[in-house]
């Protein structure tokens, strides 16, 4: 993120106001754009990410200026569209006078930060899944159904009963996180702990998410990653229980960030990522090749916490009779 966007961060507003509102009409275009994708990854005998060849803004944003252009010089390019984007929202965002090249890196960092954490979240989480017992998946798989017949369609209502699926969501970031330590900051002025350590102002320091996420006396049995978790914590609760969601930070709950900093994205990650794991759910089996018994181990570096890029999955098309082929 260059300066000029950080001393005017609109697109965090976005995010947060014009995204978030958008995202019940935005569930049938992302449903509809998984089915397609995880279909043709599926059925490719080869699939390449030429990231390292055409890496950098330079060659998207020969693409994404021109369609800018285009969005903005139509007569309703800056009204309510019948399909919601986020480039229109940055659009309408964005300051005066400010050359279209800015407006696209904003929708390109917004690209970045969310996609490459939503493939982090989503890989360990099938890997996870394959641990399970069918028994267990099928738990998930009849909420997911029960939930989708209660609405009628994947809605947002809907999507919030996905509580198993969330909860495995929530406990990968618990157990797994993105890094090894949350909340970076940069202190401006000096600060006295309460054990005497001195904190020089001008400093970077961040917390040990481990000590956080694995703290016995907030979660039992914390070296344990039980996907079902804080769907256990719900049913027992009385009253709210957004507090034990995937998208919902606490001061014991950090892969988002905390307070007015926290991911301004996530409600949109949540969304897709259940709508994801519902659909792969609903229509394959989940394993690992033969042979294998334990998931993959991590790869770790620089405080990255990222899953094996080399490790594999088997996915079996499950049979019309244990799915609903309504959905």
């Amino acid at each position: 993120m260059d300066v000029h966007q950080m001393q005017t961060p609109y697109q965090a507003t976005v995010l947060r106001t014009d995204v978030n509102r958008a995202i019940p009409s935005m569930i049938p275009y992302i449903l509809e754009e998984s089915n397609m994708a995880i279909t043709e990854a599926f059925e490719a005998l080869v699939y390449l990410v030429l990231s390292s060849v055409l890496g950098g803004k330079k060659e998207p944003l020969k693409h994404i200026v021109p369609f800018l252009q285009r969005l903005r010089a139509t007569d309703d390019g800056l009204k309510e569209a019948d399909e919601p984007l986020v480039a229109q929202f940055l659009l309408r965002a964005s300051l005066p006078n400010e050359p279209l090249e800015g407006v696209a890196t904003r929708l390109l960092n917004i690209n970045f930060g969310s996609i490459h954490t939503s493939s982090i979240f989503i890989t360990q989480t099938l890997f996870e899944l394959a641990l399970l017992t069918r028994a267990e998946l099928d738990s998930i798989r009849e909420e997911v159904l029960e939930a989708l017949n209660s609405e009628g369609d994947w809605t947002k209502v809907a999507l919030l009963k996905f509580k198993k699926l969330d909860s495995a969501l929530r406990e990968v970031g618990r157990y797994y996180g993105l890094m090894h330590f949350a909340l970076p900051r940069i202190t401006v002025l000096g600060h006295d702990l309460p054990d005497g350590t001195r904190i020089p102002p001008g400093h970077r320091l961040a917390i040990d998410i481990k000590a956080i996420h694995y703290n016995a006396e907030v979660y039992p049995d914390p070296d344990r990653c039980d996907l079902f978790r804080f769907s256990k914590l719900r049913d027992d609760a009385e009253g709210t229980t957004s507090k034990y969601g995937f998208a919902t930070p606490d001061n014991n709950y950090l892969p988002f960030g905390a307070g007015r900093h926290a991911c301004a994205g996530r409600f949109f990650a949540a969304m897709e990522l259940k709508i994801m794991l519902a659909h792969i759910l609903l229509k394959y089996d989940i394993s690992f090749p033969p042979g294998v018994v334990d998931r993959p181990a991590n790869i770790v570096f620089n405080g990255a916490i990222v899953p094996d890029v080399k490790a594999h999955l088997v996915f079996t098309p499950r049979t019309p009779a244990l799915r609903s082929e309504s959905h």
